[in-house]
């Protein structure tokens, strides 16, 4: 599958710890936040430096298997 993302090194992702992600992971991160497989945490966080829970990995995986059936 090929989600075509658009990915800028400098683009800022608009979460406020943006300046904690790697800077070498900021493209791909705002990438698909802009996509829609992203929000966030809490309020507007992205909390690069937490471990992923499974219903967070099972929701983006979702939302990847419904753009990919349409």
């Amino acid at each position: 599958m090929n989600l075509s993302l658009e990915a800028n090194a400098n683009d800022s992702t608009g979460f406020q710890d943006d300046k904690d992600i790697p800077a070498w992971a900021r493209g791909a991160v705002a990438a698909i936040k802009r996509m829609g497989y992203m929000k966030g945490k809490g309020s507007n966080h992205f909390d690069p430096s937490a471990r992923t829970k499974r219903a967070e990995a099972v929701t983006v995986l979702l939302k990847l298997l419904t753009q990919r059936s349409n």
